[in-house]
Formats: structure tokens, C-alpha cells, sequence
């Protein structure tokens, strides 16, 4: 059953002249980079709509890193830009929910449909990411959409989503849209999606059939506004605003007090989807608890590493034995006027169902001082509020340590060539403030530039104050392992 006429946008509709181009090119492939608040997703759901119309009865996939990302991200704004075109929901398309029976059929139907989208004229979209593939296995897809792509691995997307595009019924071979893939993204960062850049060169060459076009924040200036991308470029730290607001092809920013760090060292794998699915589709953002993490284990003990000041810092880890890995599970902060106190109850709030209530605290000498009259030291502040919650809290070695051995000790930790040592893993959804700080430290005359600490434009949770507390953690907990007083570097300093 179809409406008697295509809904038109409405009349205050605006989308800027580049997300224009994207959407109205014609070719099989097509890639779209955009600055941060360039309306991206906003895009993905109008090329949406586009399939709908074009392909009615198909069955196309979304695409996203993680399936968390787009439902607590994405579908918001999709939503919107459909009910900018007078889509309703319920009306012309359900969400996570087998269809009404006045639907048309699509040509291959689902199995499930609690991460479906179905529109009333059969068209199908599988709502899928690379952190459940088995979303995405079976069937025959004829379209896919891939959300922030930079996140999404190249390799498991080759291996799972083109082979599964062949097409679902051969009535719709040849239609406008058909076999089509579509990549918007952030502009990818080192390794980190650099495989998107590949299609710049590609789409040089009419034979393949590529689009490729890049967008800056400043290109949705109608919409942002000046006041907003003139803060961002206040407050953000100069290679994230390069990267994710102009959206520049950056490989490294200068010397880097981090230089072993790579992709590697990253992983998106991390939600517990069996407790997730649970909740529904309608997700409220107070609901996000430990629970949702699967790469935490709550039989084990947490370790708490501070950086202490008018900001307050913590790094989240938790020490495996078999392998034998350190894994960085989240980061917390809290900014004036919220208070040390503030810090100890949301970590409290967030870990409130973990089995195993063993704090271990690591952080500089500074978290032994009392302010003023206080009769606790910030340390001891910090994990009195943990103890009322039934928390056991043991103080781990503090002390300052000079900036070239932590930097050259952390390198070799990096570089996984010590097999005494243990590696070094992080979860990007969670640790998203760390990854920007630690990529972004720089290095200057063989100490790390903390100029970023002193600068009221950028954000405190991207300065150095995060990377003193990961420093401490893994500096005082495992130099000692390899006994030596030196170590070798092959990192060099300079422009």
C-alpha cells in the first residue's frame, strides 16, 4: 500500500550544497568526508529515503561501527530528516518490529526483526555493525550505507558485507541505486580509516565507478553558525580541530611523546549485547552502566589512576593474567563546578553492580596533599566516598617521574617487544578523550609539551592531564618488570 504522492520536504527544509552533490551523484561507489555538525547522518537518512523510493522491496543494510553507536547516535537524526520529509513513523515505516500486514512484502523478508527497519513499500533495512556480524549474515543485500566509517574495518567489511551484495530479486537489477555503496565518515586520523582515502585516487578514474568529495564544518555554516565554529576552533586542540572540523588529511602532527602507539592498540569490540537488547530501541543515555561492557569483568579488581587539579581525571583499567594484558576499559572527568566528590559518585554510579569492590589507586604525589583545612588527602577524599559504597580501596605507589623515562618506557610497552611486558589495550568507545590525548601529546625538547594544560581553549579532557594519569599507572606498576635504568628508543626528536 503506498501513499497516493511522494512526500515533499518541508518548506524550511535546508541542506548544504556539497551534501547536495553527494547525494545527487550517480555512481555505484561513493564516499562522503565531513567535518564535525556537517549533517552526515542527517545525509545517510535522506540517501535512505532516496533507496526507498528508487528500489522499493529491496533490502539494503546500515551500517555501523558498533550497533550501539547507532542507536544511541544515528537514528535520532535519521529520524529527523525523514520527518522532514513527512515520513511518520508507524505510518510509513516501523522500527525494530514486524511490519503491519497492508505493507508490501520485500522480496527477501528477514528473519528477525528487532534490528529492522521496514517501509510501507516492502523496502528493507537491516540495522547492522561489525561488532555483531551475525546481524549481517544470510540473505542477499542490495545496497549497503556504512555510518562513520573510519571505525569500521576494512577487511571484515570485504570478508562479510560485499559478498552478501548480489542482489535480492533480479527485478531490480539495473535500478538507480542498485549494488550501491555509500561511505560517509570524519576524516580518518594515521591508520585509523586511512583505507577511505583510496577512493580519492579511485574516483579519478571514470571506469570505477567512484564518487569522492570532502566537506568542512564550514560548509554547514547556515546551520552550525558562526558562534559555534568559532568556539570549536577555540576550544579544541589544533590537531582535532584540523582533523574533525576542516577535515584535513593529517598522517602525524609533529614529534609525538606516544609514537608507538597505533590502531592495534584500539579495539570497538566492547558491548555486552546480550544485556543491551534488553532495553529496547528506545535507549536513554542515564541507563549506560558498566552492565553494557563486555570487555570489563566484574569478578576482578579495578584500577584507578588520578591526575589531580581544578579538573579531575581518572584512567579505568583492569590487569588480565592470561595473556597477561592491561586493559584500559574507560576514563571519567569532572570540570568546575563539579568536584572531586563528583568524580568518586559517578564512578561509583557507573560500577555500582561490580562483584569484586577492589579499588587500586595510582597517581602523582600531589593526591597525598590536603587543601587548606581539609583533614583528607585528595587520595583519601576520593576513596572514603568509595568505602561508604562498600568499595575496598588500597593506595598503589605515587611519586613523579621525569618525562623522558615515561616516555621511553611506555614506547617499548607500545612496541610489544618485551615479552616480560604486558600489552596495552584500550576501548575506543569508551576511552574516545584518552585516544585524543594521547595522539595528540606532543613532544618537545625531550619532554612532553603540556602547553595544552594551559590553554583555556581546548577542552581539558583533550589537554595532557588524562595522559599524566596513564602515564602513572603503567610507569609505577611495570618499570620495575625489566630492572633496567635506561632504555633505548628508535624515536626521534625534532620538526
Amino acid at each position: 500500500m503506498a501513499p497516493a504522492q511522494q512526500p515533499t520536504p518541508n518548506k524550511d527544509f535546508y541542506l548544504n550544497p556539497l551534501a547536495q552533490i553527494y547525494l545527487l551523484a550517480k555512481q555505484l561507489v561513493k564516499v562522503l568526508i565531513g567535518g564535525r555538525g556537517f549533517s552526515k547522518s542527517f545525509v545517510n537518512g535522506i540517501s535512505i529515503i532516496m533507496k526507498v523510493a528508487q528500489l522499493p522491496r529491496s533490502r539494503g543494510i546500515f551500517l555501523g561501527a558498533t550497533y550501539t553507536q547507532i542507536l544511541t547516535n544515528t537514528l535520532l537524526p535519521m529520524k529527523a530528516a525523514w520527518s522532514w520529509f513527512e515520513y511518520v513513523e508507524g505510518v510509513h515505516y516501523v522500527i525494530g518490529k514486524k511490519p503491519p500486514s497492508f505493507f508490501d512484502k520485500p522480496y527477501q523478508p528477514p528473519d528477525r526483526y528487532e534490528n529492522v527497519i521496514t517501509w510501507w513499500n516492502g523496502t528493507t533495512v537491516i540495522l547492522g555493525s561489525m561488532d555483531r556480524p551475525q546481524l549481517l549474515r544470510g540473505g542477499n543485500n542490495d545496497w549497503v550505507i556504512t555510518d562513520e566509517a573510519l571505525l569500521v574495518n576494512k577487511t571484515k567489511y570485504d570478508q562479510i558485507i560485499v559478498p552478501s551484495l548480489r542482489g535480492s530479486h533480479t527485478l531490480l537489477k539495473g535500478k538507480v541505486g542498485h549494488l550501491a555503496e555509500e561511505f560517509t565518515s570524519s576524516a580518518p586520523y594515521g591508520s585509523l580509516g586511512s583505507w577511505l582515502w583510496d577512493y580519492e585516487a579511485l574516483a579519478k578514474n571514470p571506469e570505477n565507478d567512484t564518487f569522492f568529495i570532502i566537506g568542512t564544518s564550514y560548509h554547514n555554516r547556515v546551520v552550525l553558525g558562526d558562534e559555534v565554529l568559532a568556539r570549536w576552533k577555540r576550544t579544541m586542540a589544533p590537531v582535532i580541530y584540523l582533523i574533525e572540523v576542516l577535515s584535513k588529511r593529517l598522517n602525524q602532527f609533529g614529534s609525538l611523546f606516544y609514537p608507538s602507539l597505533k590502531g592495534v592498540h584500539w579495539y570497538t569490540d566492547s558491548f555486552d549485547y546480550g544485556y543491551i537488547d534488553t532495553l529496547g530501541m528506545d535507549i536513554q543515555p542515564d541507563a549506560i552502566d558498566a552492565r553494557w561492557d563486555k570487555d570489563y569483568n566484574k569478578d576482578l579488581p579495578i584500577h584507578i589512576s588520578h591526575d589531580w587539579g581544578a579538573n579531575n581525571f581518572i584512567t579505568i583499567d583492569q590487569e588480565h593474567k592470561q595473556p597477561f594484558e592491561i586493559r584500559f576499559i574507560n576514563v571519567m572527568h569532572v570540570s568546575h563546578p563539579d568536584i572531586l566528590d563528583d568524580l568518586a559518585k559517578k564512578f561509583c554510579t557507573y560500577y555500582k553492580h561490580h562483584k569484586h569492590r577492589v579499588v587500586y589507586q595510582w597517581g602523582d604525589k600531589s593526591g597525598t596533599k590536603k587543601e587548606g583545612n581539609a583533614k583528607l588527602s585528595y587520595f583519601d577524599q576520593f576513596g572514603d566516598i568509595l568505602r561508604k559504597e562498600g568499595w575496598t580501596v588500597i593506595r598503589k605507589k605515587t611519586g613523579d617521574v621525569a618525562h623522558l623515562e615515561r616516555h621511553r618506557f611506555i614506547s617499548r610497552l607500545h612496541r610489544e617487544d618485551d615479552t616480560r611486558l604486558p600489552i596495552i589495550r584500550h576501548n575506543a568507545n569508551r576511552c574516545n578523550d584518552l585516544r585524543i590525548a594521547l595522539e595528540s601529546a606532543p613532544m618537545k625538547d625531550g619532554q612532553k609539551d603540556k602547553a595544552s594544560e594551559r590553554n583555556p581553549n581546548i577542552k581539558p579532557q583533550h589537554a595532557t592531564h588524562l595522559t599524566d594519569a596513564y602515564d602513572y599507572r603503567l610507569y609505577h606498576a611495570y618499570a620495575k618488570i625489566t630492572k633496567e635504568s635506561s632504555y633505548s628508543s628508535p624515536v626521534t626528536f625534532g620538526a
